[in-house]
Formats: structure tokens, C-alpha cells, sequence
């Protein structure tokens, strides 16, 4: 009685496996897969720094940009020298173009105190290649959203690494927030 109820349900899977096999495959366009796990500086509803490595000067804040959940991360200026926020990323060797795209504010405008956001290309231990944004102008003060896209000639074991930094200060304050950020391979 076991075997004949084994033999139904194996027919049954192959059965699956057969019609599911002769379905024609979707063509898709490259993916637009995020290869940074933690976007949004929180998890389940709770400020969350999973992956990332945060200078001694950083806060959690509840300012955060249009669909941002309930946190976002907040840097603040220091002297020098420069302190980032980073987490480093394995490459997708498929992709030659690469986007970083985050939302930002700073409150350093007024004082010149600019918060900047950086995506490296990291072969062997050193920064091989960067990009750099810098938070700043009139929109600066209000959440708005930046991207760096850029061409990278990767290599199997090459990573990437992003970093974030509300700038140095020498004798005002300035924070700089960042959230939803995005690392993606375009092309």
C-alpha cells in the first residue's frame, strides 16, 4: 500500500516536472537584483545596521525621505579626519555599468559642510577606481534623491564598497542623513 501511494505522488512530481520543463522561459531584461542587503538602516519595524560599519558619530533618525519607513541613518560632521559609513559588496562580474542611488539631507548647507556619498571598486585590498557625489546646493536641505552611475571593468573577487560621510567640520555642527540606498548592475 506504501509503494502504490510513493509510486502516485513521484508520478505526480515528475508529471510537474515534465509540464513545468516545456513552458516557454520568460525573456527578461538584465536584473535589476540590489546587492545591498540592508537599504533602508532598519529591519521588522526597528533601526537596523546589519552589514554596515558606522563611524563613532552616527544616530538613528525618524526624518526619513517619501517611502522610507521609520529610520533613517544620521552622520554627523567631525574634524579631521573624515569618518564614513561603509559596507563592502561583492560585484556581479556581468555587469561593466553600476549604480549607486540613495536619498540624502544635510543640514550643513548653510555652513558649507557637505555631507558626500562614495562607490569604490576594491580589487586585492585597494580602492582601484571611485565615484563621488556631494550633498549640497539648495536641494541639499530637503530630502532628495542622487545617483552614481559609473563603468567598472570588474574582475572575479573585485567588491565594491560605498561609503557615506556628512563631511569635516572645524567649528560647526552638521548632520547628513542617507537612506534607501541601492546598489544595482545596470549593464
Amino acid at each position: 500500500m506504501k509503494y502504490k501511494l510513493l509510486n502516485k505522488h513521484l508520478f505526480a512530481v515528475i508529471l510537474l516536472l515534465l509540464v513545468y520543463g516545456c513552458v516557454e522561459e520568460e525573456i527578461t531584461e538584465p536584473t535589476d537584483e540590489n546587492l545591498l542587503l540592508n537599504t533602508s538602516f532598519e529591519k521588522d519595524g526597528k533601526f537596523s545596521i546589519a552589514g554596515w560599519s558606522l563611524p563613532a558619530l552616527y544616530d538613528t533618525s525618524k526624518d526619513v525621505p517619501p517611502n522610507g519607513g521609520n529610520f533613517s541613518l544620521e552622520l554627523q560632521a567631525n574634524a579631521p579626519p573624515e569618518d564614513y559609513a561603509f559596507i563592502k559588496v561583492p560585484v556581479k562580474t556581468q555587469y561593466t555599468i553600476n549604480q549607486l542611488s540613495f536619498w540624502a539631507k544635510s543640514t550643513g548647507i548653510s555652513s558649507s559642510i557637505y555631507g558626500k556619498a562614495i562607490l569604490s571598486q576594491v580589487r586585492n585590498g585597494s580602492q582601484i577606481k571611485s565615484s563621488t557625489i556631494v550633498i549640497d546646493g539648495v536641494d541639499g536641505i530637503v530630502w532628495t534623491s542622487y545617483s552614481i552611475r559609473d563603468t567598472f571593468n570588474v574582475a572575479a573577487g573585485d567588491s565594491f564598497m560605498v561609503q557615506f560621510s556628512a563631511g569635516i567640520n572645524q567649528l560647526f555642527s552638521s548632520e547628513t542623513y542617507f537612506d534607501l540606498c541601492q546598489l544595482q548592475g545596470i549593464k
